[in-house]
């Protein structure tokens, strides 16, 4: 077994809590995994798919190696893991002590329902009267006062709603296990823990605040997550979308975006509500594809990998896209529909009839989250968030406490999960010691040289599986199974008694295989710890819900499914040998392929865990790109954290730095890697390591339109922000700026991400030089995602100007008498207009590096465009 250690508290068990917890837990670290919900999974329990690829994709969360040999496949029905304890319905009241050592004060809302008795049969829900709206289906269905939270989960531990609840006693009277305690009270617990993650999630933004757009008051005004409910197969409509007025099917839906951002109370865009909207939108033409769909925004912004081929899809389906901030919803009280004003094509006001309208509503922080801050110790930023910095992403100003994911500001799921691995990362330095050595647990039950000897429980689940199956019949079909020595029948296998009474019939009979007949297939891998056998050697069979509940009153044709059903699981036991674990030798070394900031970062990470490092770099210097950049956005001299970035690799005894130096080969498997190297000079040498990290970087697309290469006056950011920096800037009195050269377009149909950034960075740098420097920014859709919005607001108050281009109508530079002319339709008036800028700045696209070689020698996948393919893109 791994030796106790201390532990790491995780506040917030949505995807990003889960991430970091299945990594500190992969990594031996015990967990404690709290809620102030009754389940675990946050938001994304909610949504059946997520974009660009469709997916349900929890699941992909899951350590890789141990997923087929567990019944742990689906992060939606509940997560099992020995070295993570779930405390669902807990707050955090106090937190003393520091970094290391942490002394944490916790208090457990009462569910009313003891989860060790609980069957998860539902009688209690039956029995009571009261119907309350469902918080899982948005409030567009109904629950009962005692309910599951999530209905999807395995544990189906039932939860009481005490502001619903009148204590009637029904649900007490029926409960056959005795587990409801309308009595139970609140109780507080210490727990010790060297670090805390924060990883709340957020809250959407309260629609019925933008009172315009008549949400609750019109029935047919939706938010976007109430819209996901009733596209849902599981949500109150069964995946039938209706209109909530009169269950018709809506022919024409609007979504309006940025509901709750991009304001002046919340200056900020929530990052994901764009790519959320196209989702369901594809959805919904997927389903019914004559409905006519039409999304009213100010900017799309498609900035994530596969993203804007996503956004291209949309359009080609017939998805209309109007620009255009709807100022307010009226309803037509004859019909129900919905009439906004929206600004035409010709620049006019024109009046439209929906169906439908979706809110397509931002992320804000919880109202508890104050409150939670001044308990932490932390500080919150403007808007509520928790106040990070831009190159600390995941570390607060409390030491050892670290943020990830939405606590800290509105993100998307893929960025949500990168901070996710790094406050894992960080948190578990903490509490790790340096180069731990595991002991991988030896199993006393089953061996390969024994022959198969199977025990059968079969649980009649009080009288939910009883009352369908012929248990007498069942039982005895089984006897006379292959190598089945025993068969048993209990009433409620899930208990801990009934686990102690399973254990001593296996050592009674001497078994090594044994098959559950269960409530439902999900309880294997806590069954097979409790009884003390190799998971690969116990086969769950979940006879009420696969069999029983889904078979009705069909009594004989349900128990000759379980018969056959039981038989299968025998035989599949028979020939299992066991997943036995065995020990081998590793390379306790690591190699990281490129010497820019995120290979150096990387390879820090892994010193500071005193593990060995070899950083392969085929240029003279270590920095990479940026090398070239001064500041950020915000403001961070990237020059002076390269500097103590390169003295900390430098300076590492740990990290060994082989400069102006490729991979030429590479051999062996994972854990151990044989590298060959080849220096610039020729001479080659060989390391072992156990892992290999690519951080190759990109570069800088180099333009050719637009006179880039043929005038002096047309330069990249990339040799705007030298300028910028030393000052030769005499004599520019007007700049103009051309977006998306060289990105979004068919032979490079992606965004580059930090364009937009780095032309409001260089604006605002400009203006602060010399305020009178006319500044016009000529762009697609303005990427200012999350906070970086804040800066978009800024250059408009400091005089920039934005004007907008669609892909037909690209600006068009040409010399006239020794000047740059720039000539551009602006769509506020309908006109070309023309500029006649000192110098014109091209925001470039980022393109992947020459990579063929490299990836032939470690056997990597290239994506559509070019760079490194990863195994999934979000996680």
């Amino acid at each position: 077994m791994i030796e106790e250690k201390k532990a790491v508290v995780v506040l917030g068990a949505g995807i990003a809590g889960i991430k970091a917890a299945l990594d500190l837990a992969e990594s031996g670290v015990k967990v404690y995994l709290i809620d102030r919900s009754p389940s675990i999974g946050g938001t994304l329990v909610q949504l059946d798919k997520w974009f660009p690829d469709g997916h349900c994709g929890m699941c992909k969360v899951l350590p890789i190696f141990a997923r087929d040999d567990s019944s742990q496949f689906c992060l939606r029905r509940g997560l099992i893991h020995p070295n993570i304890e779930v405390l669902p319905l807990t707050l955090v009241e106090k937190v003393d002590g520091e970094a290391g050592h942490f002394s944490i004060t916790l208090k457990s809302v009462p569910s009313g329902v003891n989860p060790e008795l609980c069957i998860g049969c539902g009688l209690c829900a039956e029995a009571c009267s009261i119907d309350v709206p469902s918080e899982f289906d948005e409030g567009l269905g109904n629950r009962k006062a005692i309910y599951l939270s999530n209905p999807w989960m395995y544990s189906r531990a039932y939860t009481i709603d005490w502001n619903a609840c009148t204590k009637c006693e029904a649900c007490v009277s029926k409960c056959p296990t005795n587990a409801i305690d309308l009595s139970e009270q609140e109780a507080l617990k210490e727990i010790q823990a060297g670090a805390i993650i924060l990883s709340v999630g957020f809250e959407e933004f309260d629609p019925r605040l933008a009172t315009q757009y008549g949400h609750r008051r019109y029935p047919n005004v939706i938010t976007s997550i109430e819209l996901e409910r009733l596209i849902s197969p599981g949500g109150p409509t069964e995946g039938e979308l209706v209109r909530l007025s009169d269950q018709r099917s809506p022919k024409s839906i609007a979504f309006l975006q940025c509901v709750g951002s991009r304001d002046t109370k919340r200056d900020y865009c929530s990052a994901a509500c764009c790519m959320y909207a196209l989702k369901e939108a594809i959805l919904i033409k997927e389903a019914c594809p004559d409905t006519n769909i039409e999304i009213f925004l100010m900017d799309m912004r498609a900035f994530g990998k596969g993203y804007y081929r996503y956004y291209q899809r949309a359009v080609e389906m017939g998805i209309k896209l109007t620009r255009c901030r709807v100022p307010a919803v009226r309803q037509d009280f004859r019909t129900n529909d919905l009439l906004i004003k929206a600004v035409a094509e010709d620049g006019s006001l024109t009046e439209k009839r929906f169906e439908l309208v979706v809110l397509s509503v931002g992320q804000a922080p919880s109202p508890q989250f104050r409150e939670l801050s001044e308990t932490l110790g932390i500080e919150l930023n403007s808007w509520g968030f928790c106040q990070t910095s831009e190159v600390l992403p995941t570390q607060t100003n409390r030491k050892g406490i670290y943020v990830c994911g939405s606590a800290s500001g509105p993100k998307d799921i893929a960025d949500s999960m990168i901070e996710a691995g790094a406050a894992a990362d960080k948190a578990s330095q903490l509490v790790l010691p340096s180069r731990q050595a595991l002991v991988l647990q030896e199993y006393e039950a089953g061996s390969e040289d024994d022959d198969p000897r199977t025990a059968i429980f079969l649980c009649s689940c009080g009288n939910e599986v009883s009352s369908v199956l012929d248990m007498y019949d069942l039982a005895e079909s089984c006897k006379v199974l292959p190598s089945v020595l025993y068969v048993g029948e209990l009433q409620y296998l899930c208990q801990r008694d009934a686990m102690e009474g399973v254990k001593a019939k296996i050592a009674e009979h001497r078994a090594n295989r044994v098959v559950l007949g269960a409530c439902s297939p999900l309880a294997s891998k806590k069954s097979s710890e409790a009884i003390g056998i190799d998971d690969s050697l116990v086969q769950v069979v979940g006879l009420r819900e696969d069999v029983a509940w889904s078979s009705g009153d069909r009594g004989k044709s349900a128990t000759e499914k379980a018969k056959a059903i039981m038989a299968m699981a025998v035989e599949r036991l028979r020939l299992q040998t066991p997943s036995s674990l065995s020990e081998i030798e590793t390379s306790q070394a690591a190699l990281v392929v490129g010497g820019g900031l995120a290979g150096m970062v990387s390879a820090l990470s892994i010193a500071e865990r005193e593990f060995e490092v070899h950083i392969v770099e085929r240029e003279l210097q270590l920095g990479g790109n940026v090398r070239d950049i001064y500041s950020t956005v915000h403001g961070n001299d990237v020059q002076a954290l390269l500097k103590d970035t390169i003295q900390k690799v430098e300076n590492n005894t740990y990290i060994h730095i082989h400069k102006e130096t490729e991979v030429t080969d590479v051999g062996g498997f994972v854990g151990n890697f044989d590298v060959e190297l080849t220096r610039k000079d020729g001479d080659q040498s060989s390391i072992q390591v156990g892992s290999i990290i690519v951080a190759t970087g990109g570069e800088e697309y180099q333009p050719t339109e637009y006179l880039c290469g043929e005038d002096e006056r047309v330069v990249t950011q990339h040799d705007f922000d030298g300028k910028l920096i030393a000052g030769n800037m005499s004599g520019v009195k007007s700049v103009a700026m051309i977006q998306c050269v060289g990105s979004r377009e068919d032979y490079r149909p992606y965004c580059s991400r930090v364009c937009c950034a780095q032309a409001l960075k260089n604006a605002l740098h400009l203006k602060e030089q010399n305020p009178d420097t006319e500044v016009v920014i000529l762009y697609r859709d303005m990427m200012s995602y999350g906070f970086i919005e804040q800066f978009y607001s800024l250059a408009r108050e400091k005089g920039v100007i934005f004007i907008r281009y669609d892909l037909e109508n690209k600006p068009q530079v040409k010399l006239e008498g020794g000047r740059l002319k720039v000539q551009a339709i602006e769509p506020a008036l309908c006109k070309q207009i023309t500029l006649e800028p000192d110098l014109l700045v091209l925001s470039s696209a980022i393109v992947p590096r020459e990579q063929e070689k490299l990836a032939q020698i470690l056997d990597l996948e290239f994506t559509e465009d070019g760079f490194f393919k990863e195994a999934n893109v979000k996680f």
